[in-house]
């Protein structure tokens, strides 16, 4: 826990430094003070909750690990990711995912002006955001949020835009982008419901029910290359889904389906008692 609180004090003097320093013509420090801002925020969160001797994920909840080179692989299977922006379009190609006290994302691609030749490299600092089990299909999913969008200037885009032109595309691509980019689907399936098939057979006949299970994402800590992701589960009422059929006489061939052995058990066969010796007398 002192290591933790350690960590926490060190980023929140490294975020401070990059807000006193001030730009310096480029987005570096500002996508370096964004990701301090949200480890620092997940940290101090984790550090609460050790101080009141509570642990990190709700207890009674269910804690699912995941690695953050699994979803690393996940997030590129599903790139490129291609989107018009005023007059440029944009092609992300590559990702980096990092669990240091949030579960921060990176995004590398292509700004190119429609009808022109002039591109700049473009690199995108976010974090994954809204967790949530999808109620359709009983996956978790989640939204990348853009914190920072650095443009570099490459192959003559320099000579169309300046400095401040260049920040203020920044901000354009930054504001319509988030909205834009598809969810992202970790590869957990959550099952939200159990289902009960009736019996028809044998002497005994039961409905056939199905149980709701609500489901829900109750917390999120990322931490030593791990996003942990608690979830939630609150049973609901059976509701019947199948009648069974109405009780009858059973056959022979009902009962021998159900396993029932319905012939008397065999009784032990009695050996007759050996007579009594008599005591001889001397």
């Amino acid at each position: 826990m002192k290591a933790l609180l350690g960590f926490c004090a060190l980023a929140a003097l490294l975020a401070a430094a990059g807000c006193n320093r001030g730009y310096e013509g480029g987005g570096e420090l500002r996508a370096r003070k964004r990701v301090l801002e949200r480890e620092v925020a997940g940290l101090r969160g984790a550090v609460a909750r050790l101080e009141r001797k509570e642990s990190l994920l709700p207890a009674g909840d269910v804690a699912v690990a995941i690695d953050e080179a699994l979803l690393q692989g996940v997030i590129a299977a599903q790139m490129p990711f291609e989107s018009r922006i005023d007059r440029f379009h944009l092609t992300l190609e590559q990702v980096e995912v990092l669990f240091r006290g949030a579960p921060t994302v990176r995004l590398r691609g292509r700004l190119k002006r429609e009808g022109g030749r002039l591109e700049a490299v473009v690199n995108v600092i976010g974090a994954l955001d809204r967790i949530v089990v999808d109620p359709e299909h009983g996956a978790l999913e989640a939204r990348i949020v853009v914190d920072h969008i650095g443009i570099e200037k490459a192959a003559g885009i320099e000579a169309l835009l300046s400095g401040s032109s260049l920040d203020e595309l920044a901000r354009t691509i930054r504001l319509q982008l988030a909205p834009v980019l598809p969810p992202i689907q970790i590869p957990v399936q959550v099952q939200q419901s159990i289902a009960l098939p009736a019996v028809t057979t044998g002497p005994v006949r039961i409905d056939g029910a199905r149980m709701p299970i609500a489901a829900g994402v109750s917390q999120v800590f990322a931490g030593q290359g791990r996003l942990w992701v608690a979830i939630h589960f609150e049973p609901g009422e059976l509701v019947k889904t199948e009648d069974a059929p109405e009780v009858r006489d059973s056959r022979a061939e009902d009962v021998a389906e159900s396993g029932f052995d319905a012939s008397p058990p065999e009784k032990p066969e009695r050996k007759p008692a050996e007579p009594a010796t008599k005591a001889e007398r001397p």
